[in-house]
């Protein structure tokens, strides 16, 4: 009888949960740069052994909420603490542990969490001193059943956190979820990693992605995607587009790489941009491309 369980992974903002789980499952689930928000919705991946069927969720790092799309990020979060059966702490062991991992923390200890994992990630550049100072510190804080140092770039001690992982989800405890993913929310994804990487201050976190349409020729297979870049203020608008449209070539550019080494075709990629005033506090416009719920 094979287990399936949930296993949602949680921890401050860039501290290799993103990069673990594109490790595990061997492809790109989600994005991943050295800037905080990085990640803003729940991403869910169903990751199958011999023995078992673990969703691995992905939750945005947690951070102060300074306006509505903050408000659902957390929100992602919780829901992740919800329909866990086992939660991964992950700690960085190359930063200090901070009020960010301590609210992190808090939020376990609130939602009552029996199973929880302290990952002690960046091990292959630390040493074991430090794995022990970290673990006492956290373990003070919060109970957990076991830990383990990943190094996920090198595939340190991947196979024991799965093993561990196995003993803790329960047999047959429900059925496990068919996972569908969401194509446009994909490419939008990987158009925002090159804004993330190739722009600065706030611009990366006052810009969202709406992929409006996908046309596929089969003759000559071609994929088009006209997607529009969503910023927040007039300002922001002619630093996307760059001196004479580099910017934004630059972005489409590095995205359509990325984007080929999903798809088996050629790609078009288009890209436009429209300002939308403040919209990281307008809900209805939130909604409308994916977070919370239209009323």
């Amino acid at each position: 009888m094979k287990k399936s369980g949930y296993v949602t992974i949680t921890g401050k903002p860039n501290v290799g949960k993103s990069t673990f789980l594109n490790m595990i499952m061997q492809r790109k689930v989600a994005i991943v740069s050295p800037k905080p928000q990085t990640t803003r919705n729940q991403i869910k991946a169903l990751y199958h052994t011999k023995n078992s069927e673990i969703i691995f969720i992905d939750t945005p790092g947690y951070h102060e909420s300074h306006n509505k799309l903050d408000v659902f990020l957390n929100s992602q979060i919780k829901g992740g603490y919800k329909i866990a059966d086992v939660v991964l702490l992950f700690v960085d062991l190359t930063r200090p542990i901070d009020n960010e991992d301590k609210t992190i923390i808090k939020n376990l200890k609130e939602y009552k969490i029996d199973n929880i994992i302290l990952v002690l990630t960046k091990f292959g550049i630390s040493n074991q001193t430090t794995v022990e100072k970290y673990s006492k510190e956290i373990k003070a804080m919060v109970e957990v059943k076991e830990v383990i140092t990943i190094d996920s770039p090198k595939a340190i001690n991947i196979d024991t956190l799965i093993k561990s992982i196995e003993a803790l989800i329960p047999a047959n405890n429900h059925q496990t979820e068919t996972i569908i993913e969401d194509e446009n929310f994909l490419i939008s994804e990987i158009i925002r990693e090159q804004i993330i990487f190739n722009t600065k201050q706030e611009v990366p976190y006052a810009t969202s992605i709406i992929v409006e349409s996908k046309n596929y020729e089969e003759k000559s297979k071609l994929l088009t995607i006209n997607a529009v870049i969503v910023v927040e203020k007039q300002s922001q608008k002619p630093i996307i587009i760059g001196h004479q449209g580099e910017m934004i070539k630059k972005i489409g550019t590095m995205a359509r790489k990325e984007l080929l080494k999903i798809y088996d075709c050629k790609i078009n990629l288009k890209l436009f941009v429209k300002v939308q005033e403040q919209w990281r506090d307008d809900e209805y416009f939130l909604s409308t491309i994916g977070y919370f719920h239209k009323k």
